[in-house]
């Protein structure tokens, strides 16, 4: 089949956002740092939707425990890194999309690799990475996705780049300092979670998704001190509120 032009892939976006939103979209470039659960997904909808260039920043290989959730994962993905898996996907999904991918740790020498982003999306699992991300996004004027899911619960918020942050809100030992191997192995030792059901961080990546779309389309977000919540023991499983 001849490949489909880029405005027959995205027609179906059109009534639910402009043509010139769809452009907005087609130009821009959101970073997604994390291509697990969360990741994962936020980065495909995020293709699906035509964002016209990506960078994704992701270090490890898919292992069997990916599967419950993880949307980028498949018994042929199995030990191939989650960037390049990413890479071909968005490539099926839009021929036309750039895609920088690195199969590397978010740091503090590469965080530069953000520079050019619009939006930075998390799709990360430590705090470690979160604080160099935060700090990299405040450094480059970049609003910054945040979303977390554990157990049947996960939270979403947008940090800007102005006012408090990750560190600040998260009561982070290292805000304001140096991120030295000491506080890197205090961060580390905070607890992570081993159990999560797939459907939670699949929802925090479509929520983060959205937001994303939405900075770039100048629409409201949910921004701090708001967060997203979502708690699927509860009666009110969905709600905005503080933390």
């Amino acid at each position: 089949m001849q490949r489909p032009p880029y405005s027959l892939i995205f027609e179906r976006n059109l009534g639910a956002i402009t043509h010139a939103g769809q452009t907005e979209l087609k130009d821009s470039c959101v970073a997604v740092v994390g291509l697990g659960g969360i990741g994962g997904i936020a980065f495909e909808l995020l293709t699906r939707a035509g964002i016209g260039n990506l960078i994704l920043i992701d270090k490890d290989r898919f292992e069997p425990s990916n599967l419950n959730r993880q949307i980028l994962s498949s018994m042929k993905s199995l030990g191939k890194k989650k960037a390049d898996i990413a890479m071909v996907k968005g490539k099926d999904i839009n021929p036309e999309v750039r895609i920088k991918a690195y199969s590397s740790e978010l740091n503090e020498k590469n965080a530069n690799m953000l520079k050019d982003a619009d939006v930075v999306v998390d799709g990360l699992d430590n705090p470690v990475s979160r604080v160099i991300l935060s700090r990299a996004a405040r450094k480059y004027g970049v609003p910054y996705v945040f979303g977390a899911a554990e157990y049947l619960k996960g939270i979403s918020t947008v940090f800007m780049p102005r006012g408090k942050g990750y560190e600040d809100i998260f009561a982070r030992p290292a805000k304001g300092k140096e991120l030295d191997s000491g506080l890197k192995a205090k961060l580390s030792s905070y607890r992570a979670c081993q159990s999560v059901l797939g459907p939670v961080p699949n929802m925090i990546g479509c929520f983060e998704a959205m937001q994303a779309m939405n900075l770039i389309l100048g629409k409201r977000v949910v921004k701090y001190p708001e967060f997203m919540h979502v708690d699927m023991n509860e009666k009110k499983q969905i709600w905005i509120g503080r933390i």
